[in-house]
């Protein structure tokens, strides 16, 4: 029991780690092509890993890691944050256009060294948020694919790095003293395979969504 209480972050095995990563595949499909159709779950799952994550690392940082603080702060925030943007929809939807416009941003500005490149995502972001209050379905069903896209590739390529896939395929340099640190393992051909993954993601979605999605 004691050892349990003061496992820490570090001491978690691969495979279990590699399920966290799974589950991030998964949530990334969800997001990219079905996020409309869903949208009531996606603003509680987007609730749910925002304040959970936050919670986590706030904790993490205060005990130094240990894992059980951690994996509580997870479950209460995520369940606030999830809560929170499930019932109060119109600020879901704004966070949801936030975060995705934002996301998209950061990839095209982190290689800019300049000061004004952090002031770009984030004006960027914000103005995505009050574009989705006002046509809600197609920024949705954008940042959603966005999101899930991101998360399908970055996911996957940590999973296809661990087992040893690739293993000849160097990272892209970066150079010291970014404005914005990099998203990891994102060079051309991981950018391009975002790309396209959220376009078909949009793609799909529009299709798909001609009825009322089920947020309301």
């Amino acid at each position: 029991m004691e050892a349990l209480l003061t496992t820490r972050l570090e001491d978690v095995p691969p495979e279990q780690a590699r399920l966290v990563l799974v589950g991030l595949v998964i949530a990334g499909g969800l997001y990219c092509f079905l996020g409309y159709r869903i949208l009531k779950f996606i603003l509680g799952l987007t609730g749910f890993l925002l304040a959970g994550s936050a919670a986590a690392s706030l904790v993490g940082f205060l005990s130094y890691g240990n894992l059980i603080g951690m994996g509580i702060a997870l479950l209460v925030g995520g369940i606030c944050g999830a809560m929170a943007l499930f019932f109060l929809y119109k600020t879901g939807i704004f966070c949801l256009g936030t975060v995705g416009a934002a996301l998209v941003a950061y990839a095209v500005f982190q290689d800019r060294p300049e000061a004004w490149a952090l002031w770009a995502v984030v004006g960027l972001g914000l103005a995505g948020g009050f574009l989705a209050l006002l046509i809600e379905r197609p920024v949705m069903a954008l940042a959603t694919a966005a999101i899930g896209s991101m998360l399908l590739t970055q996911a996957g390529l940590v999973i296809a790095r661990d087992q040893g896939w690739l293993e000849h395929i160097p990272e892209p340099a970066r150079e010291l003293g970014e404005t914005l640190p990099p998203i990891p393992y994102l060079g051309w051909g991981a950018f391009l395979a975002w790309a396209l993954l959220g376009m078909l993601g949009f793609y799909v979605q529009m299709r798909a969504g001609r009825g009322k999605a089920s947020g309301g």
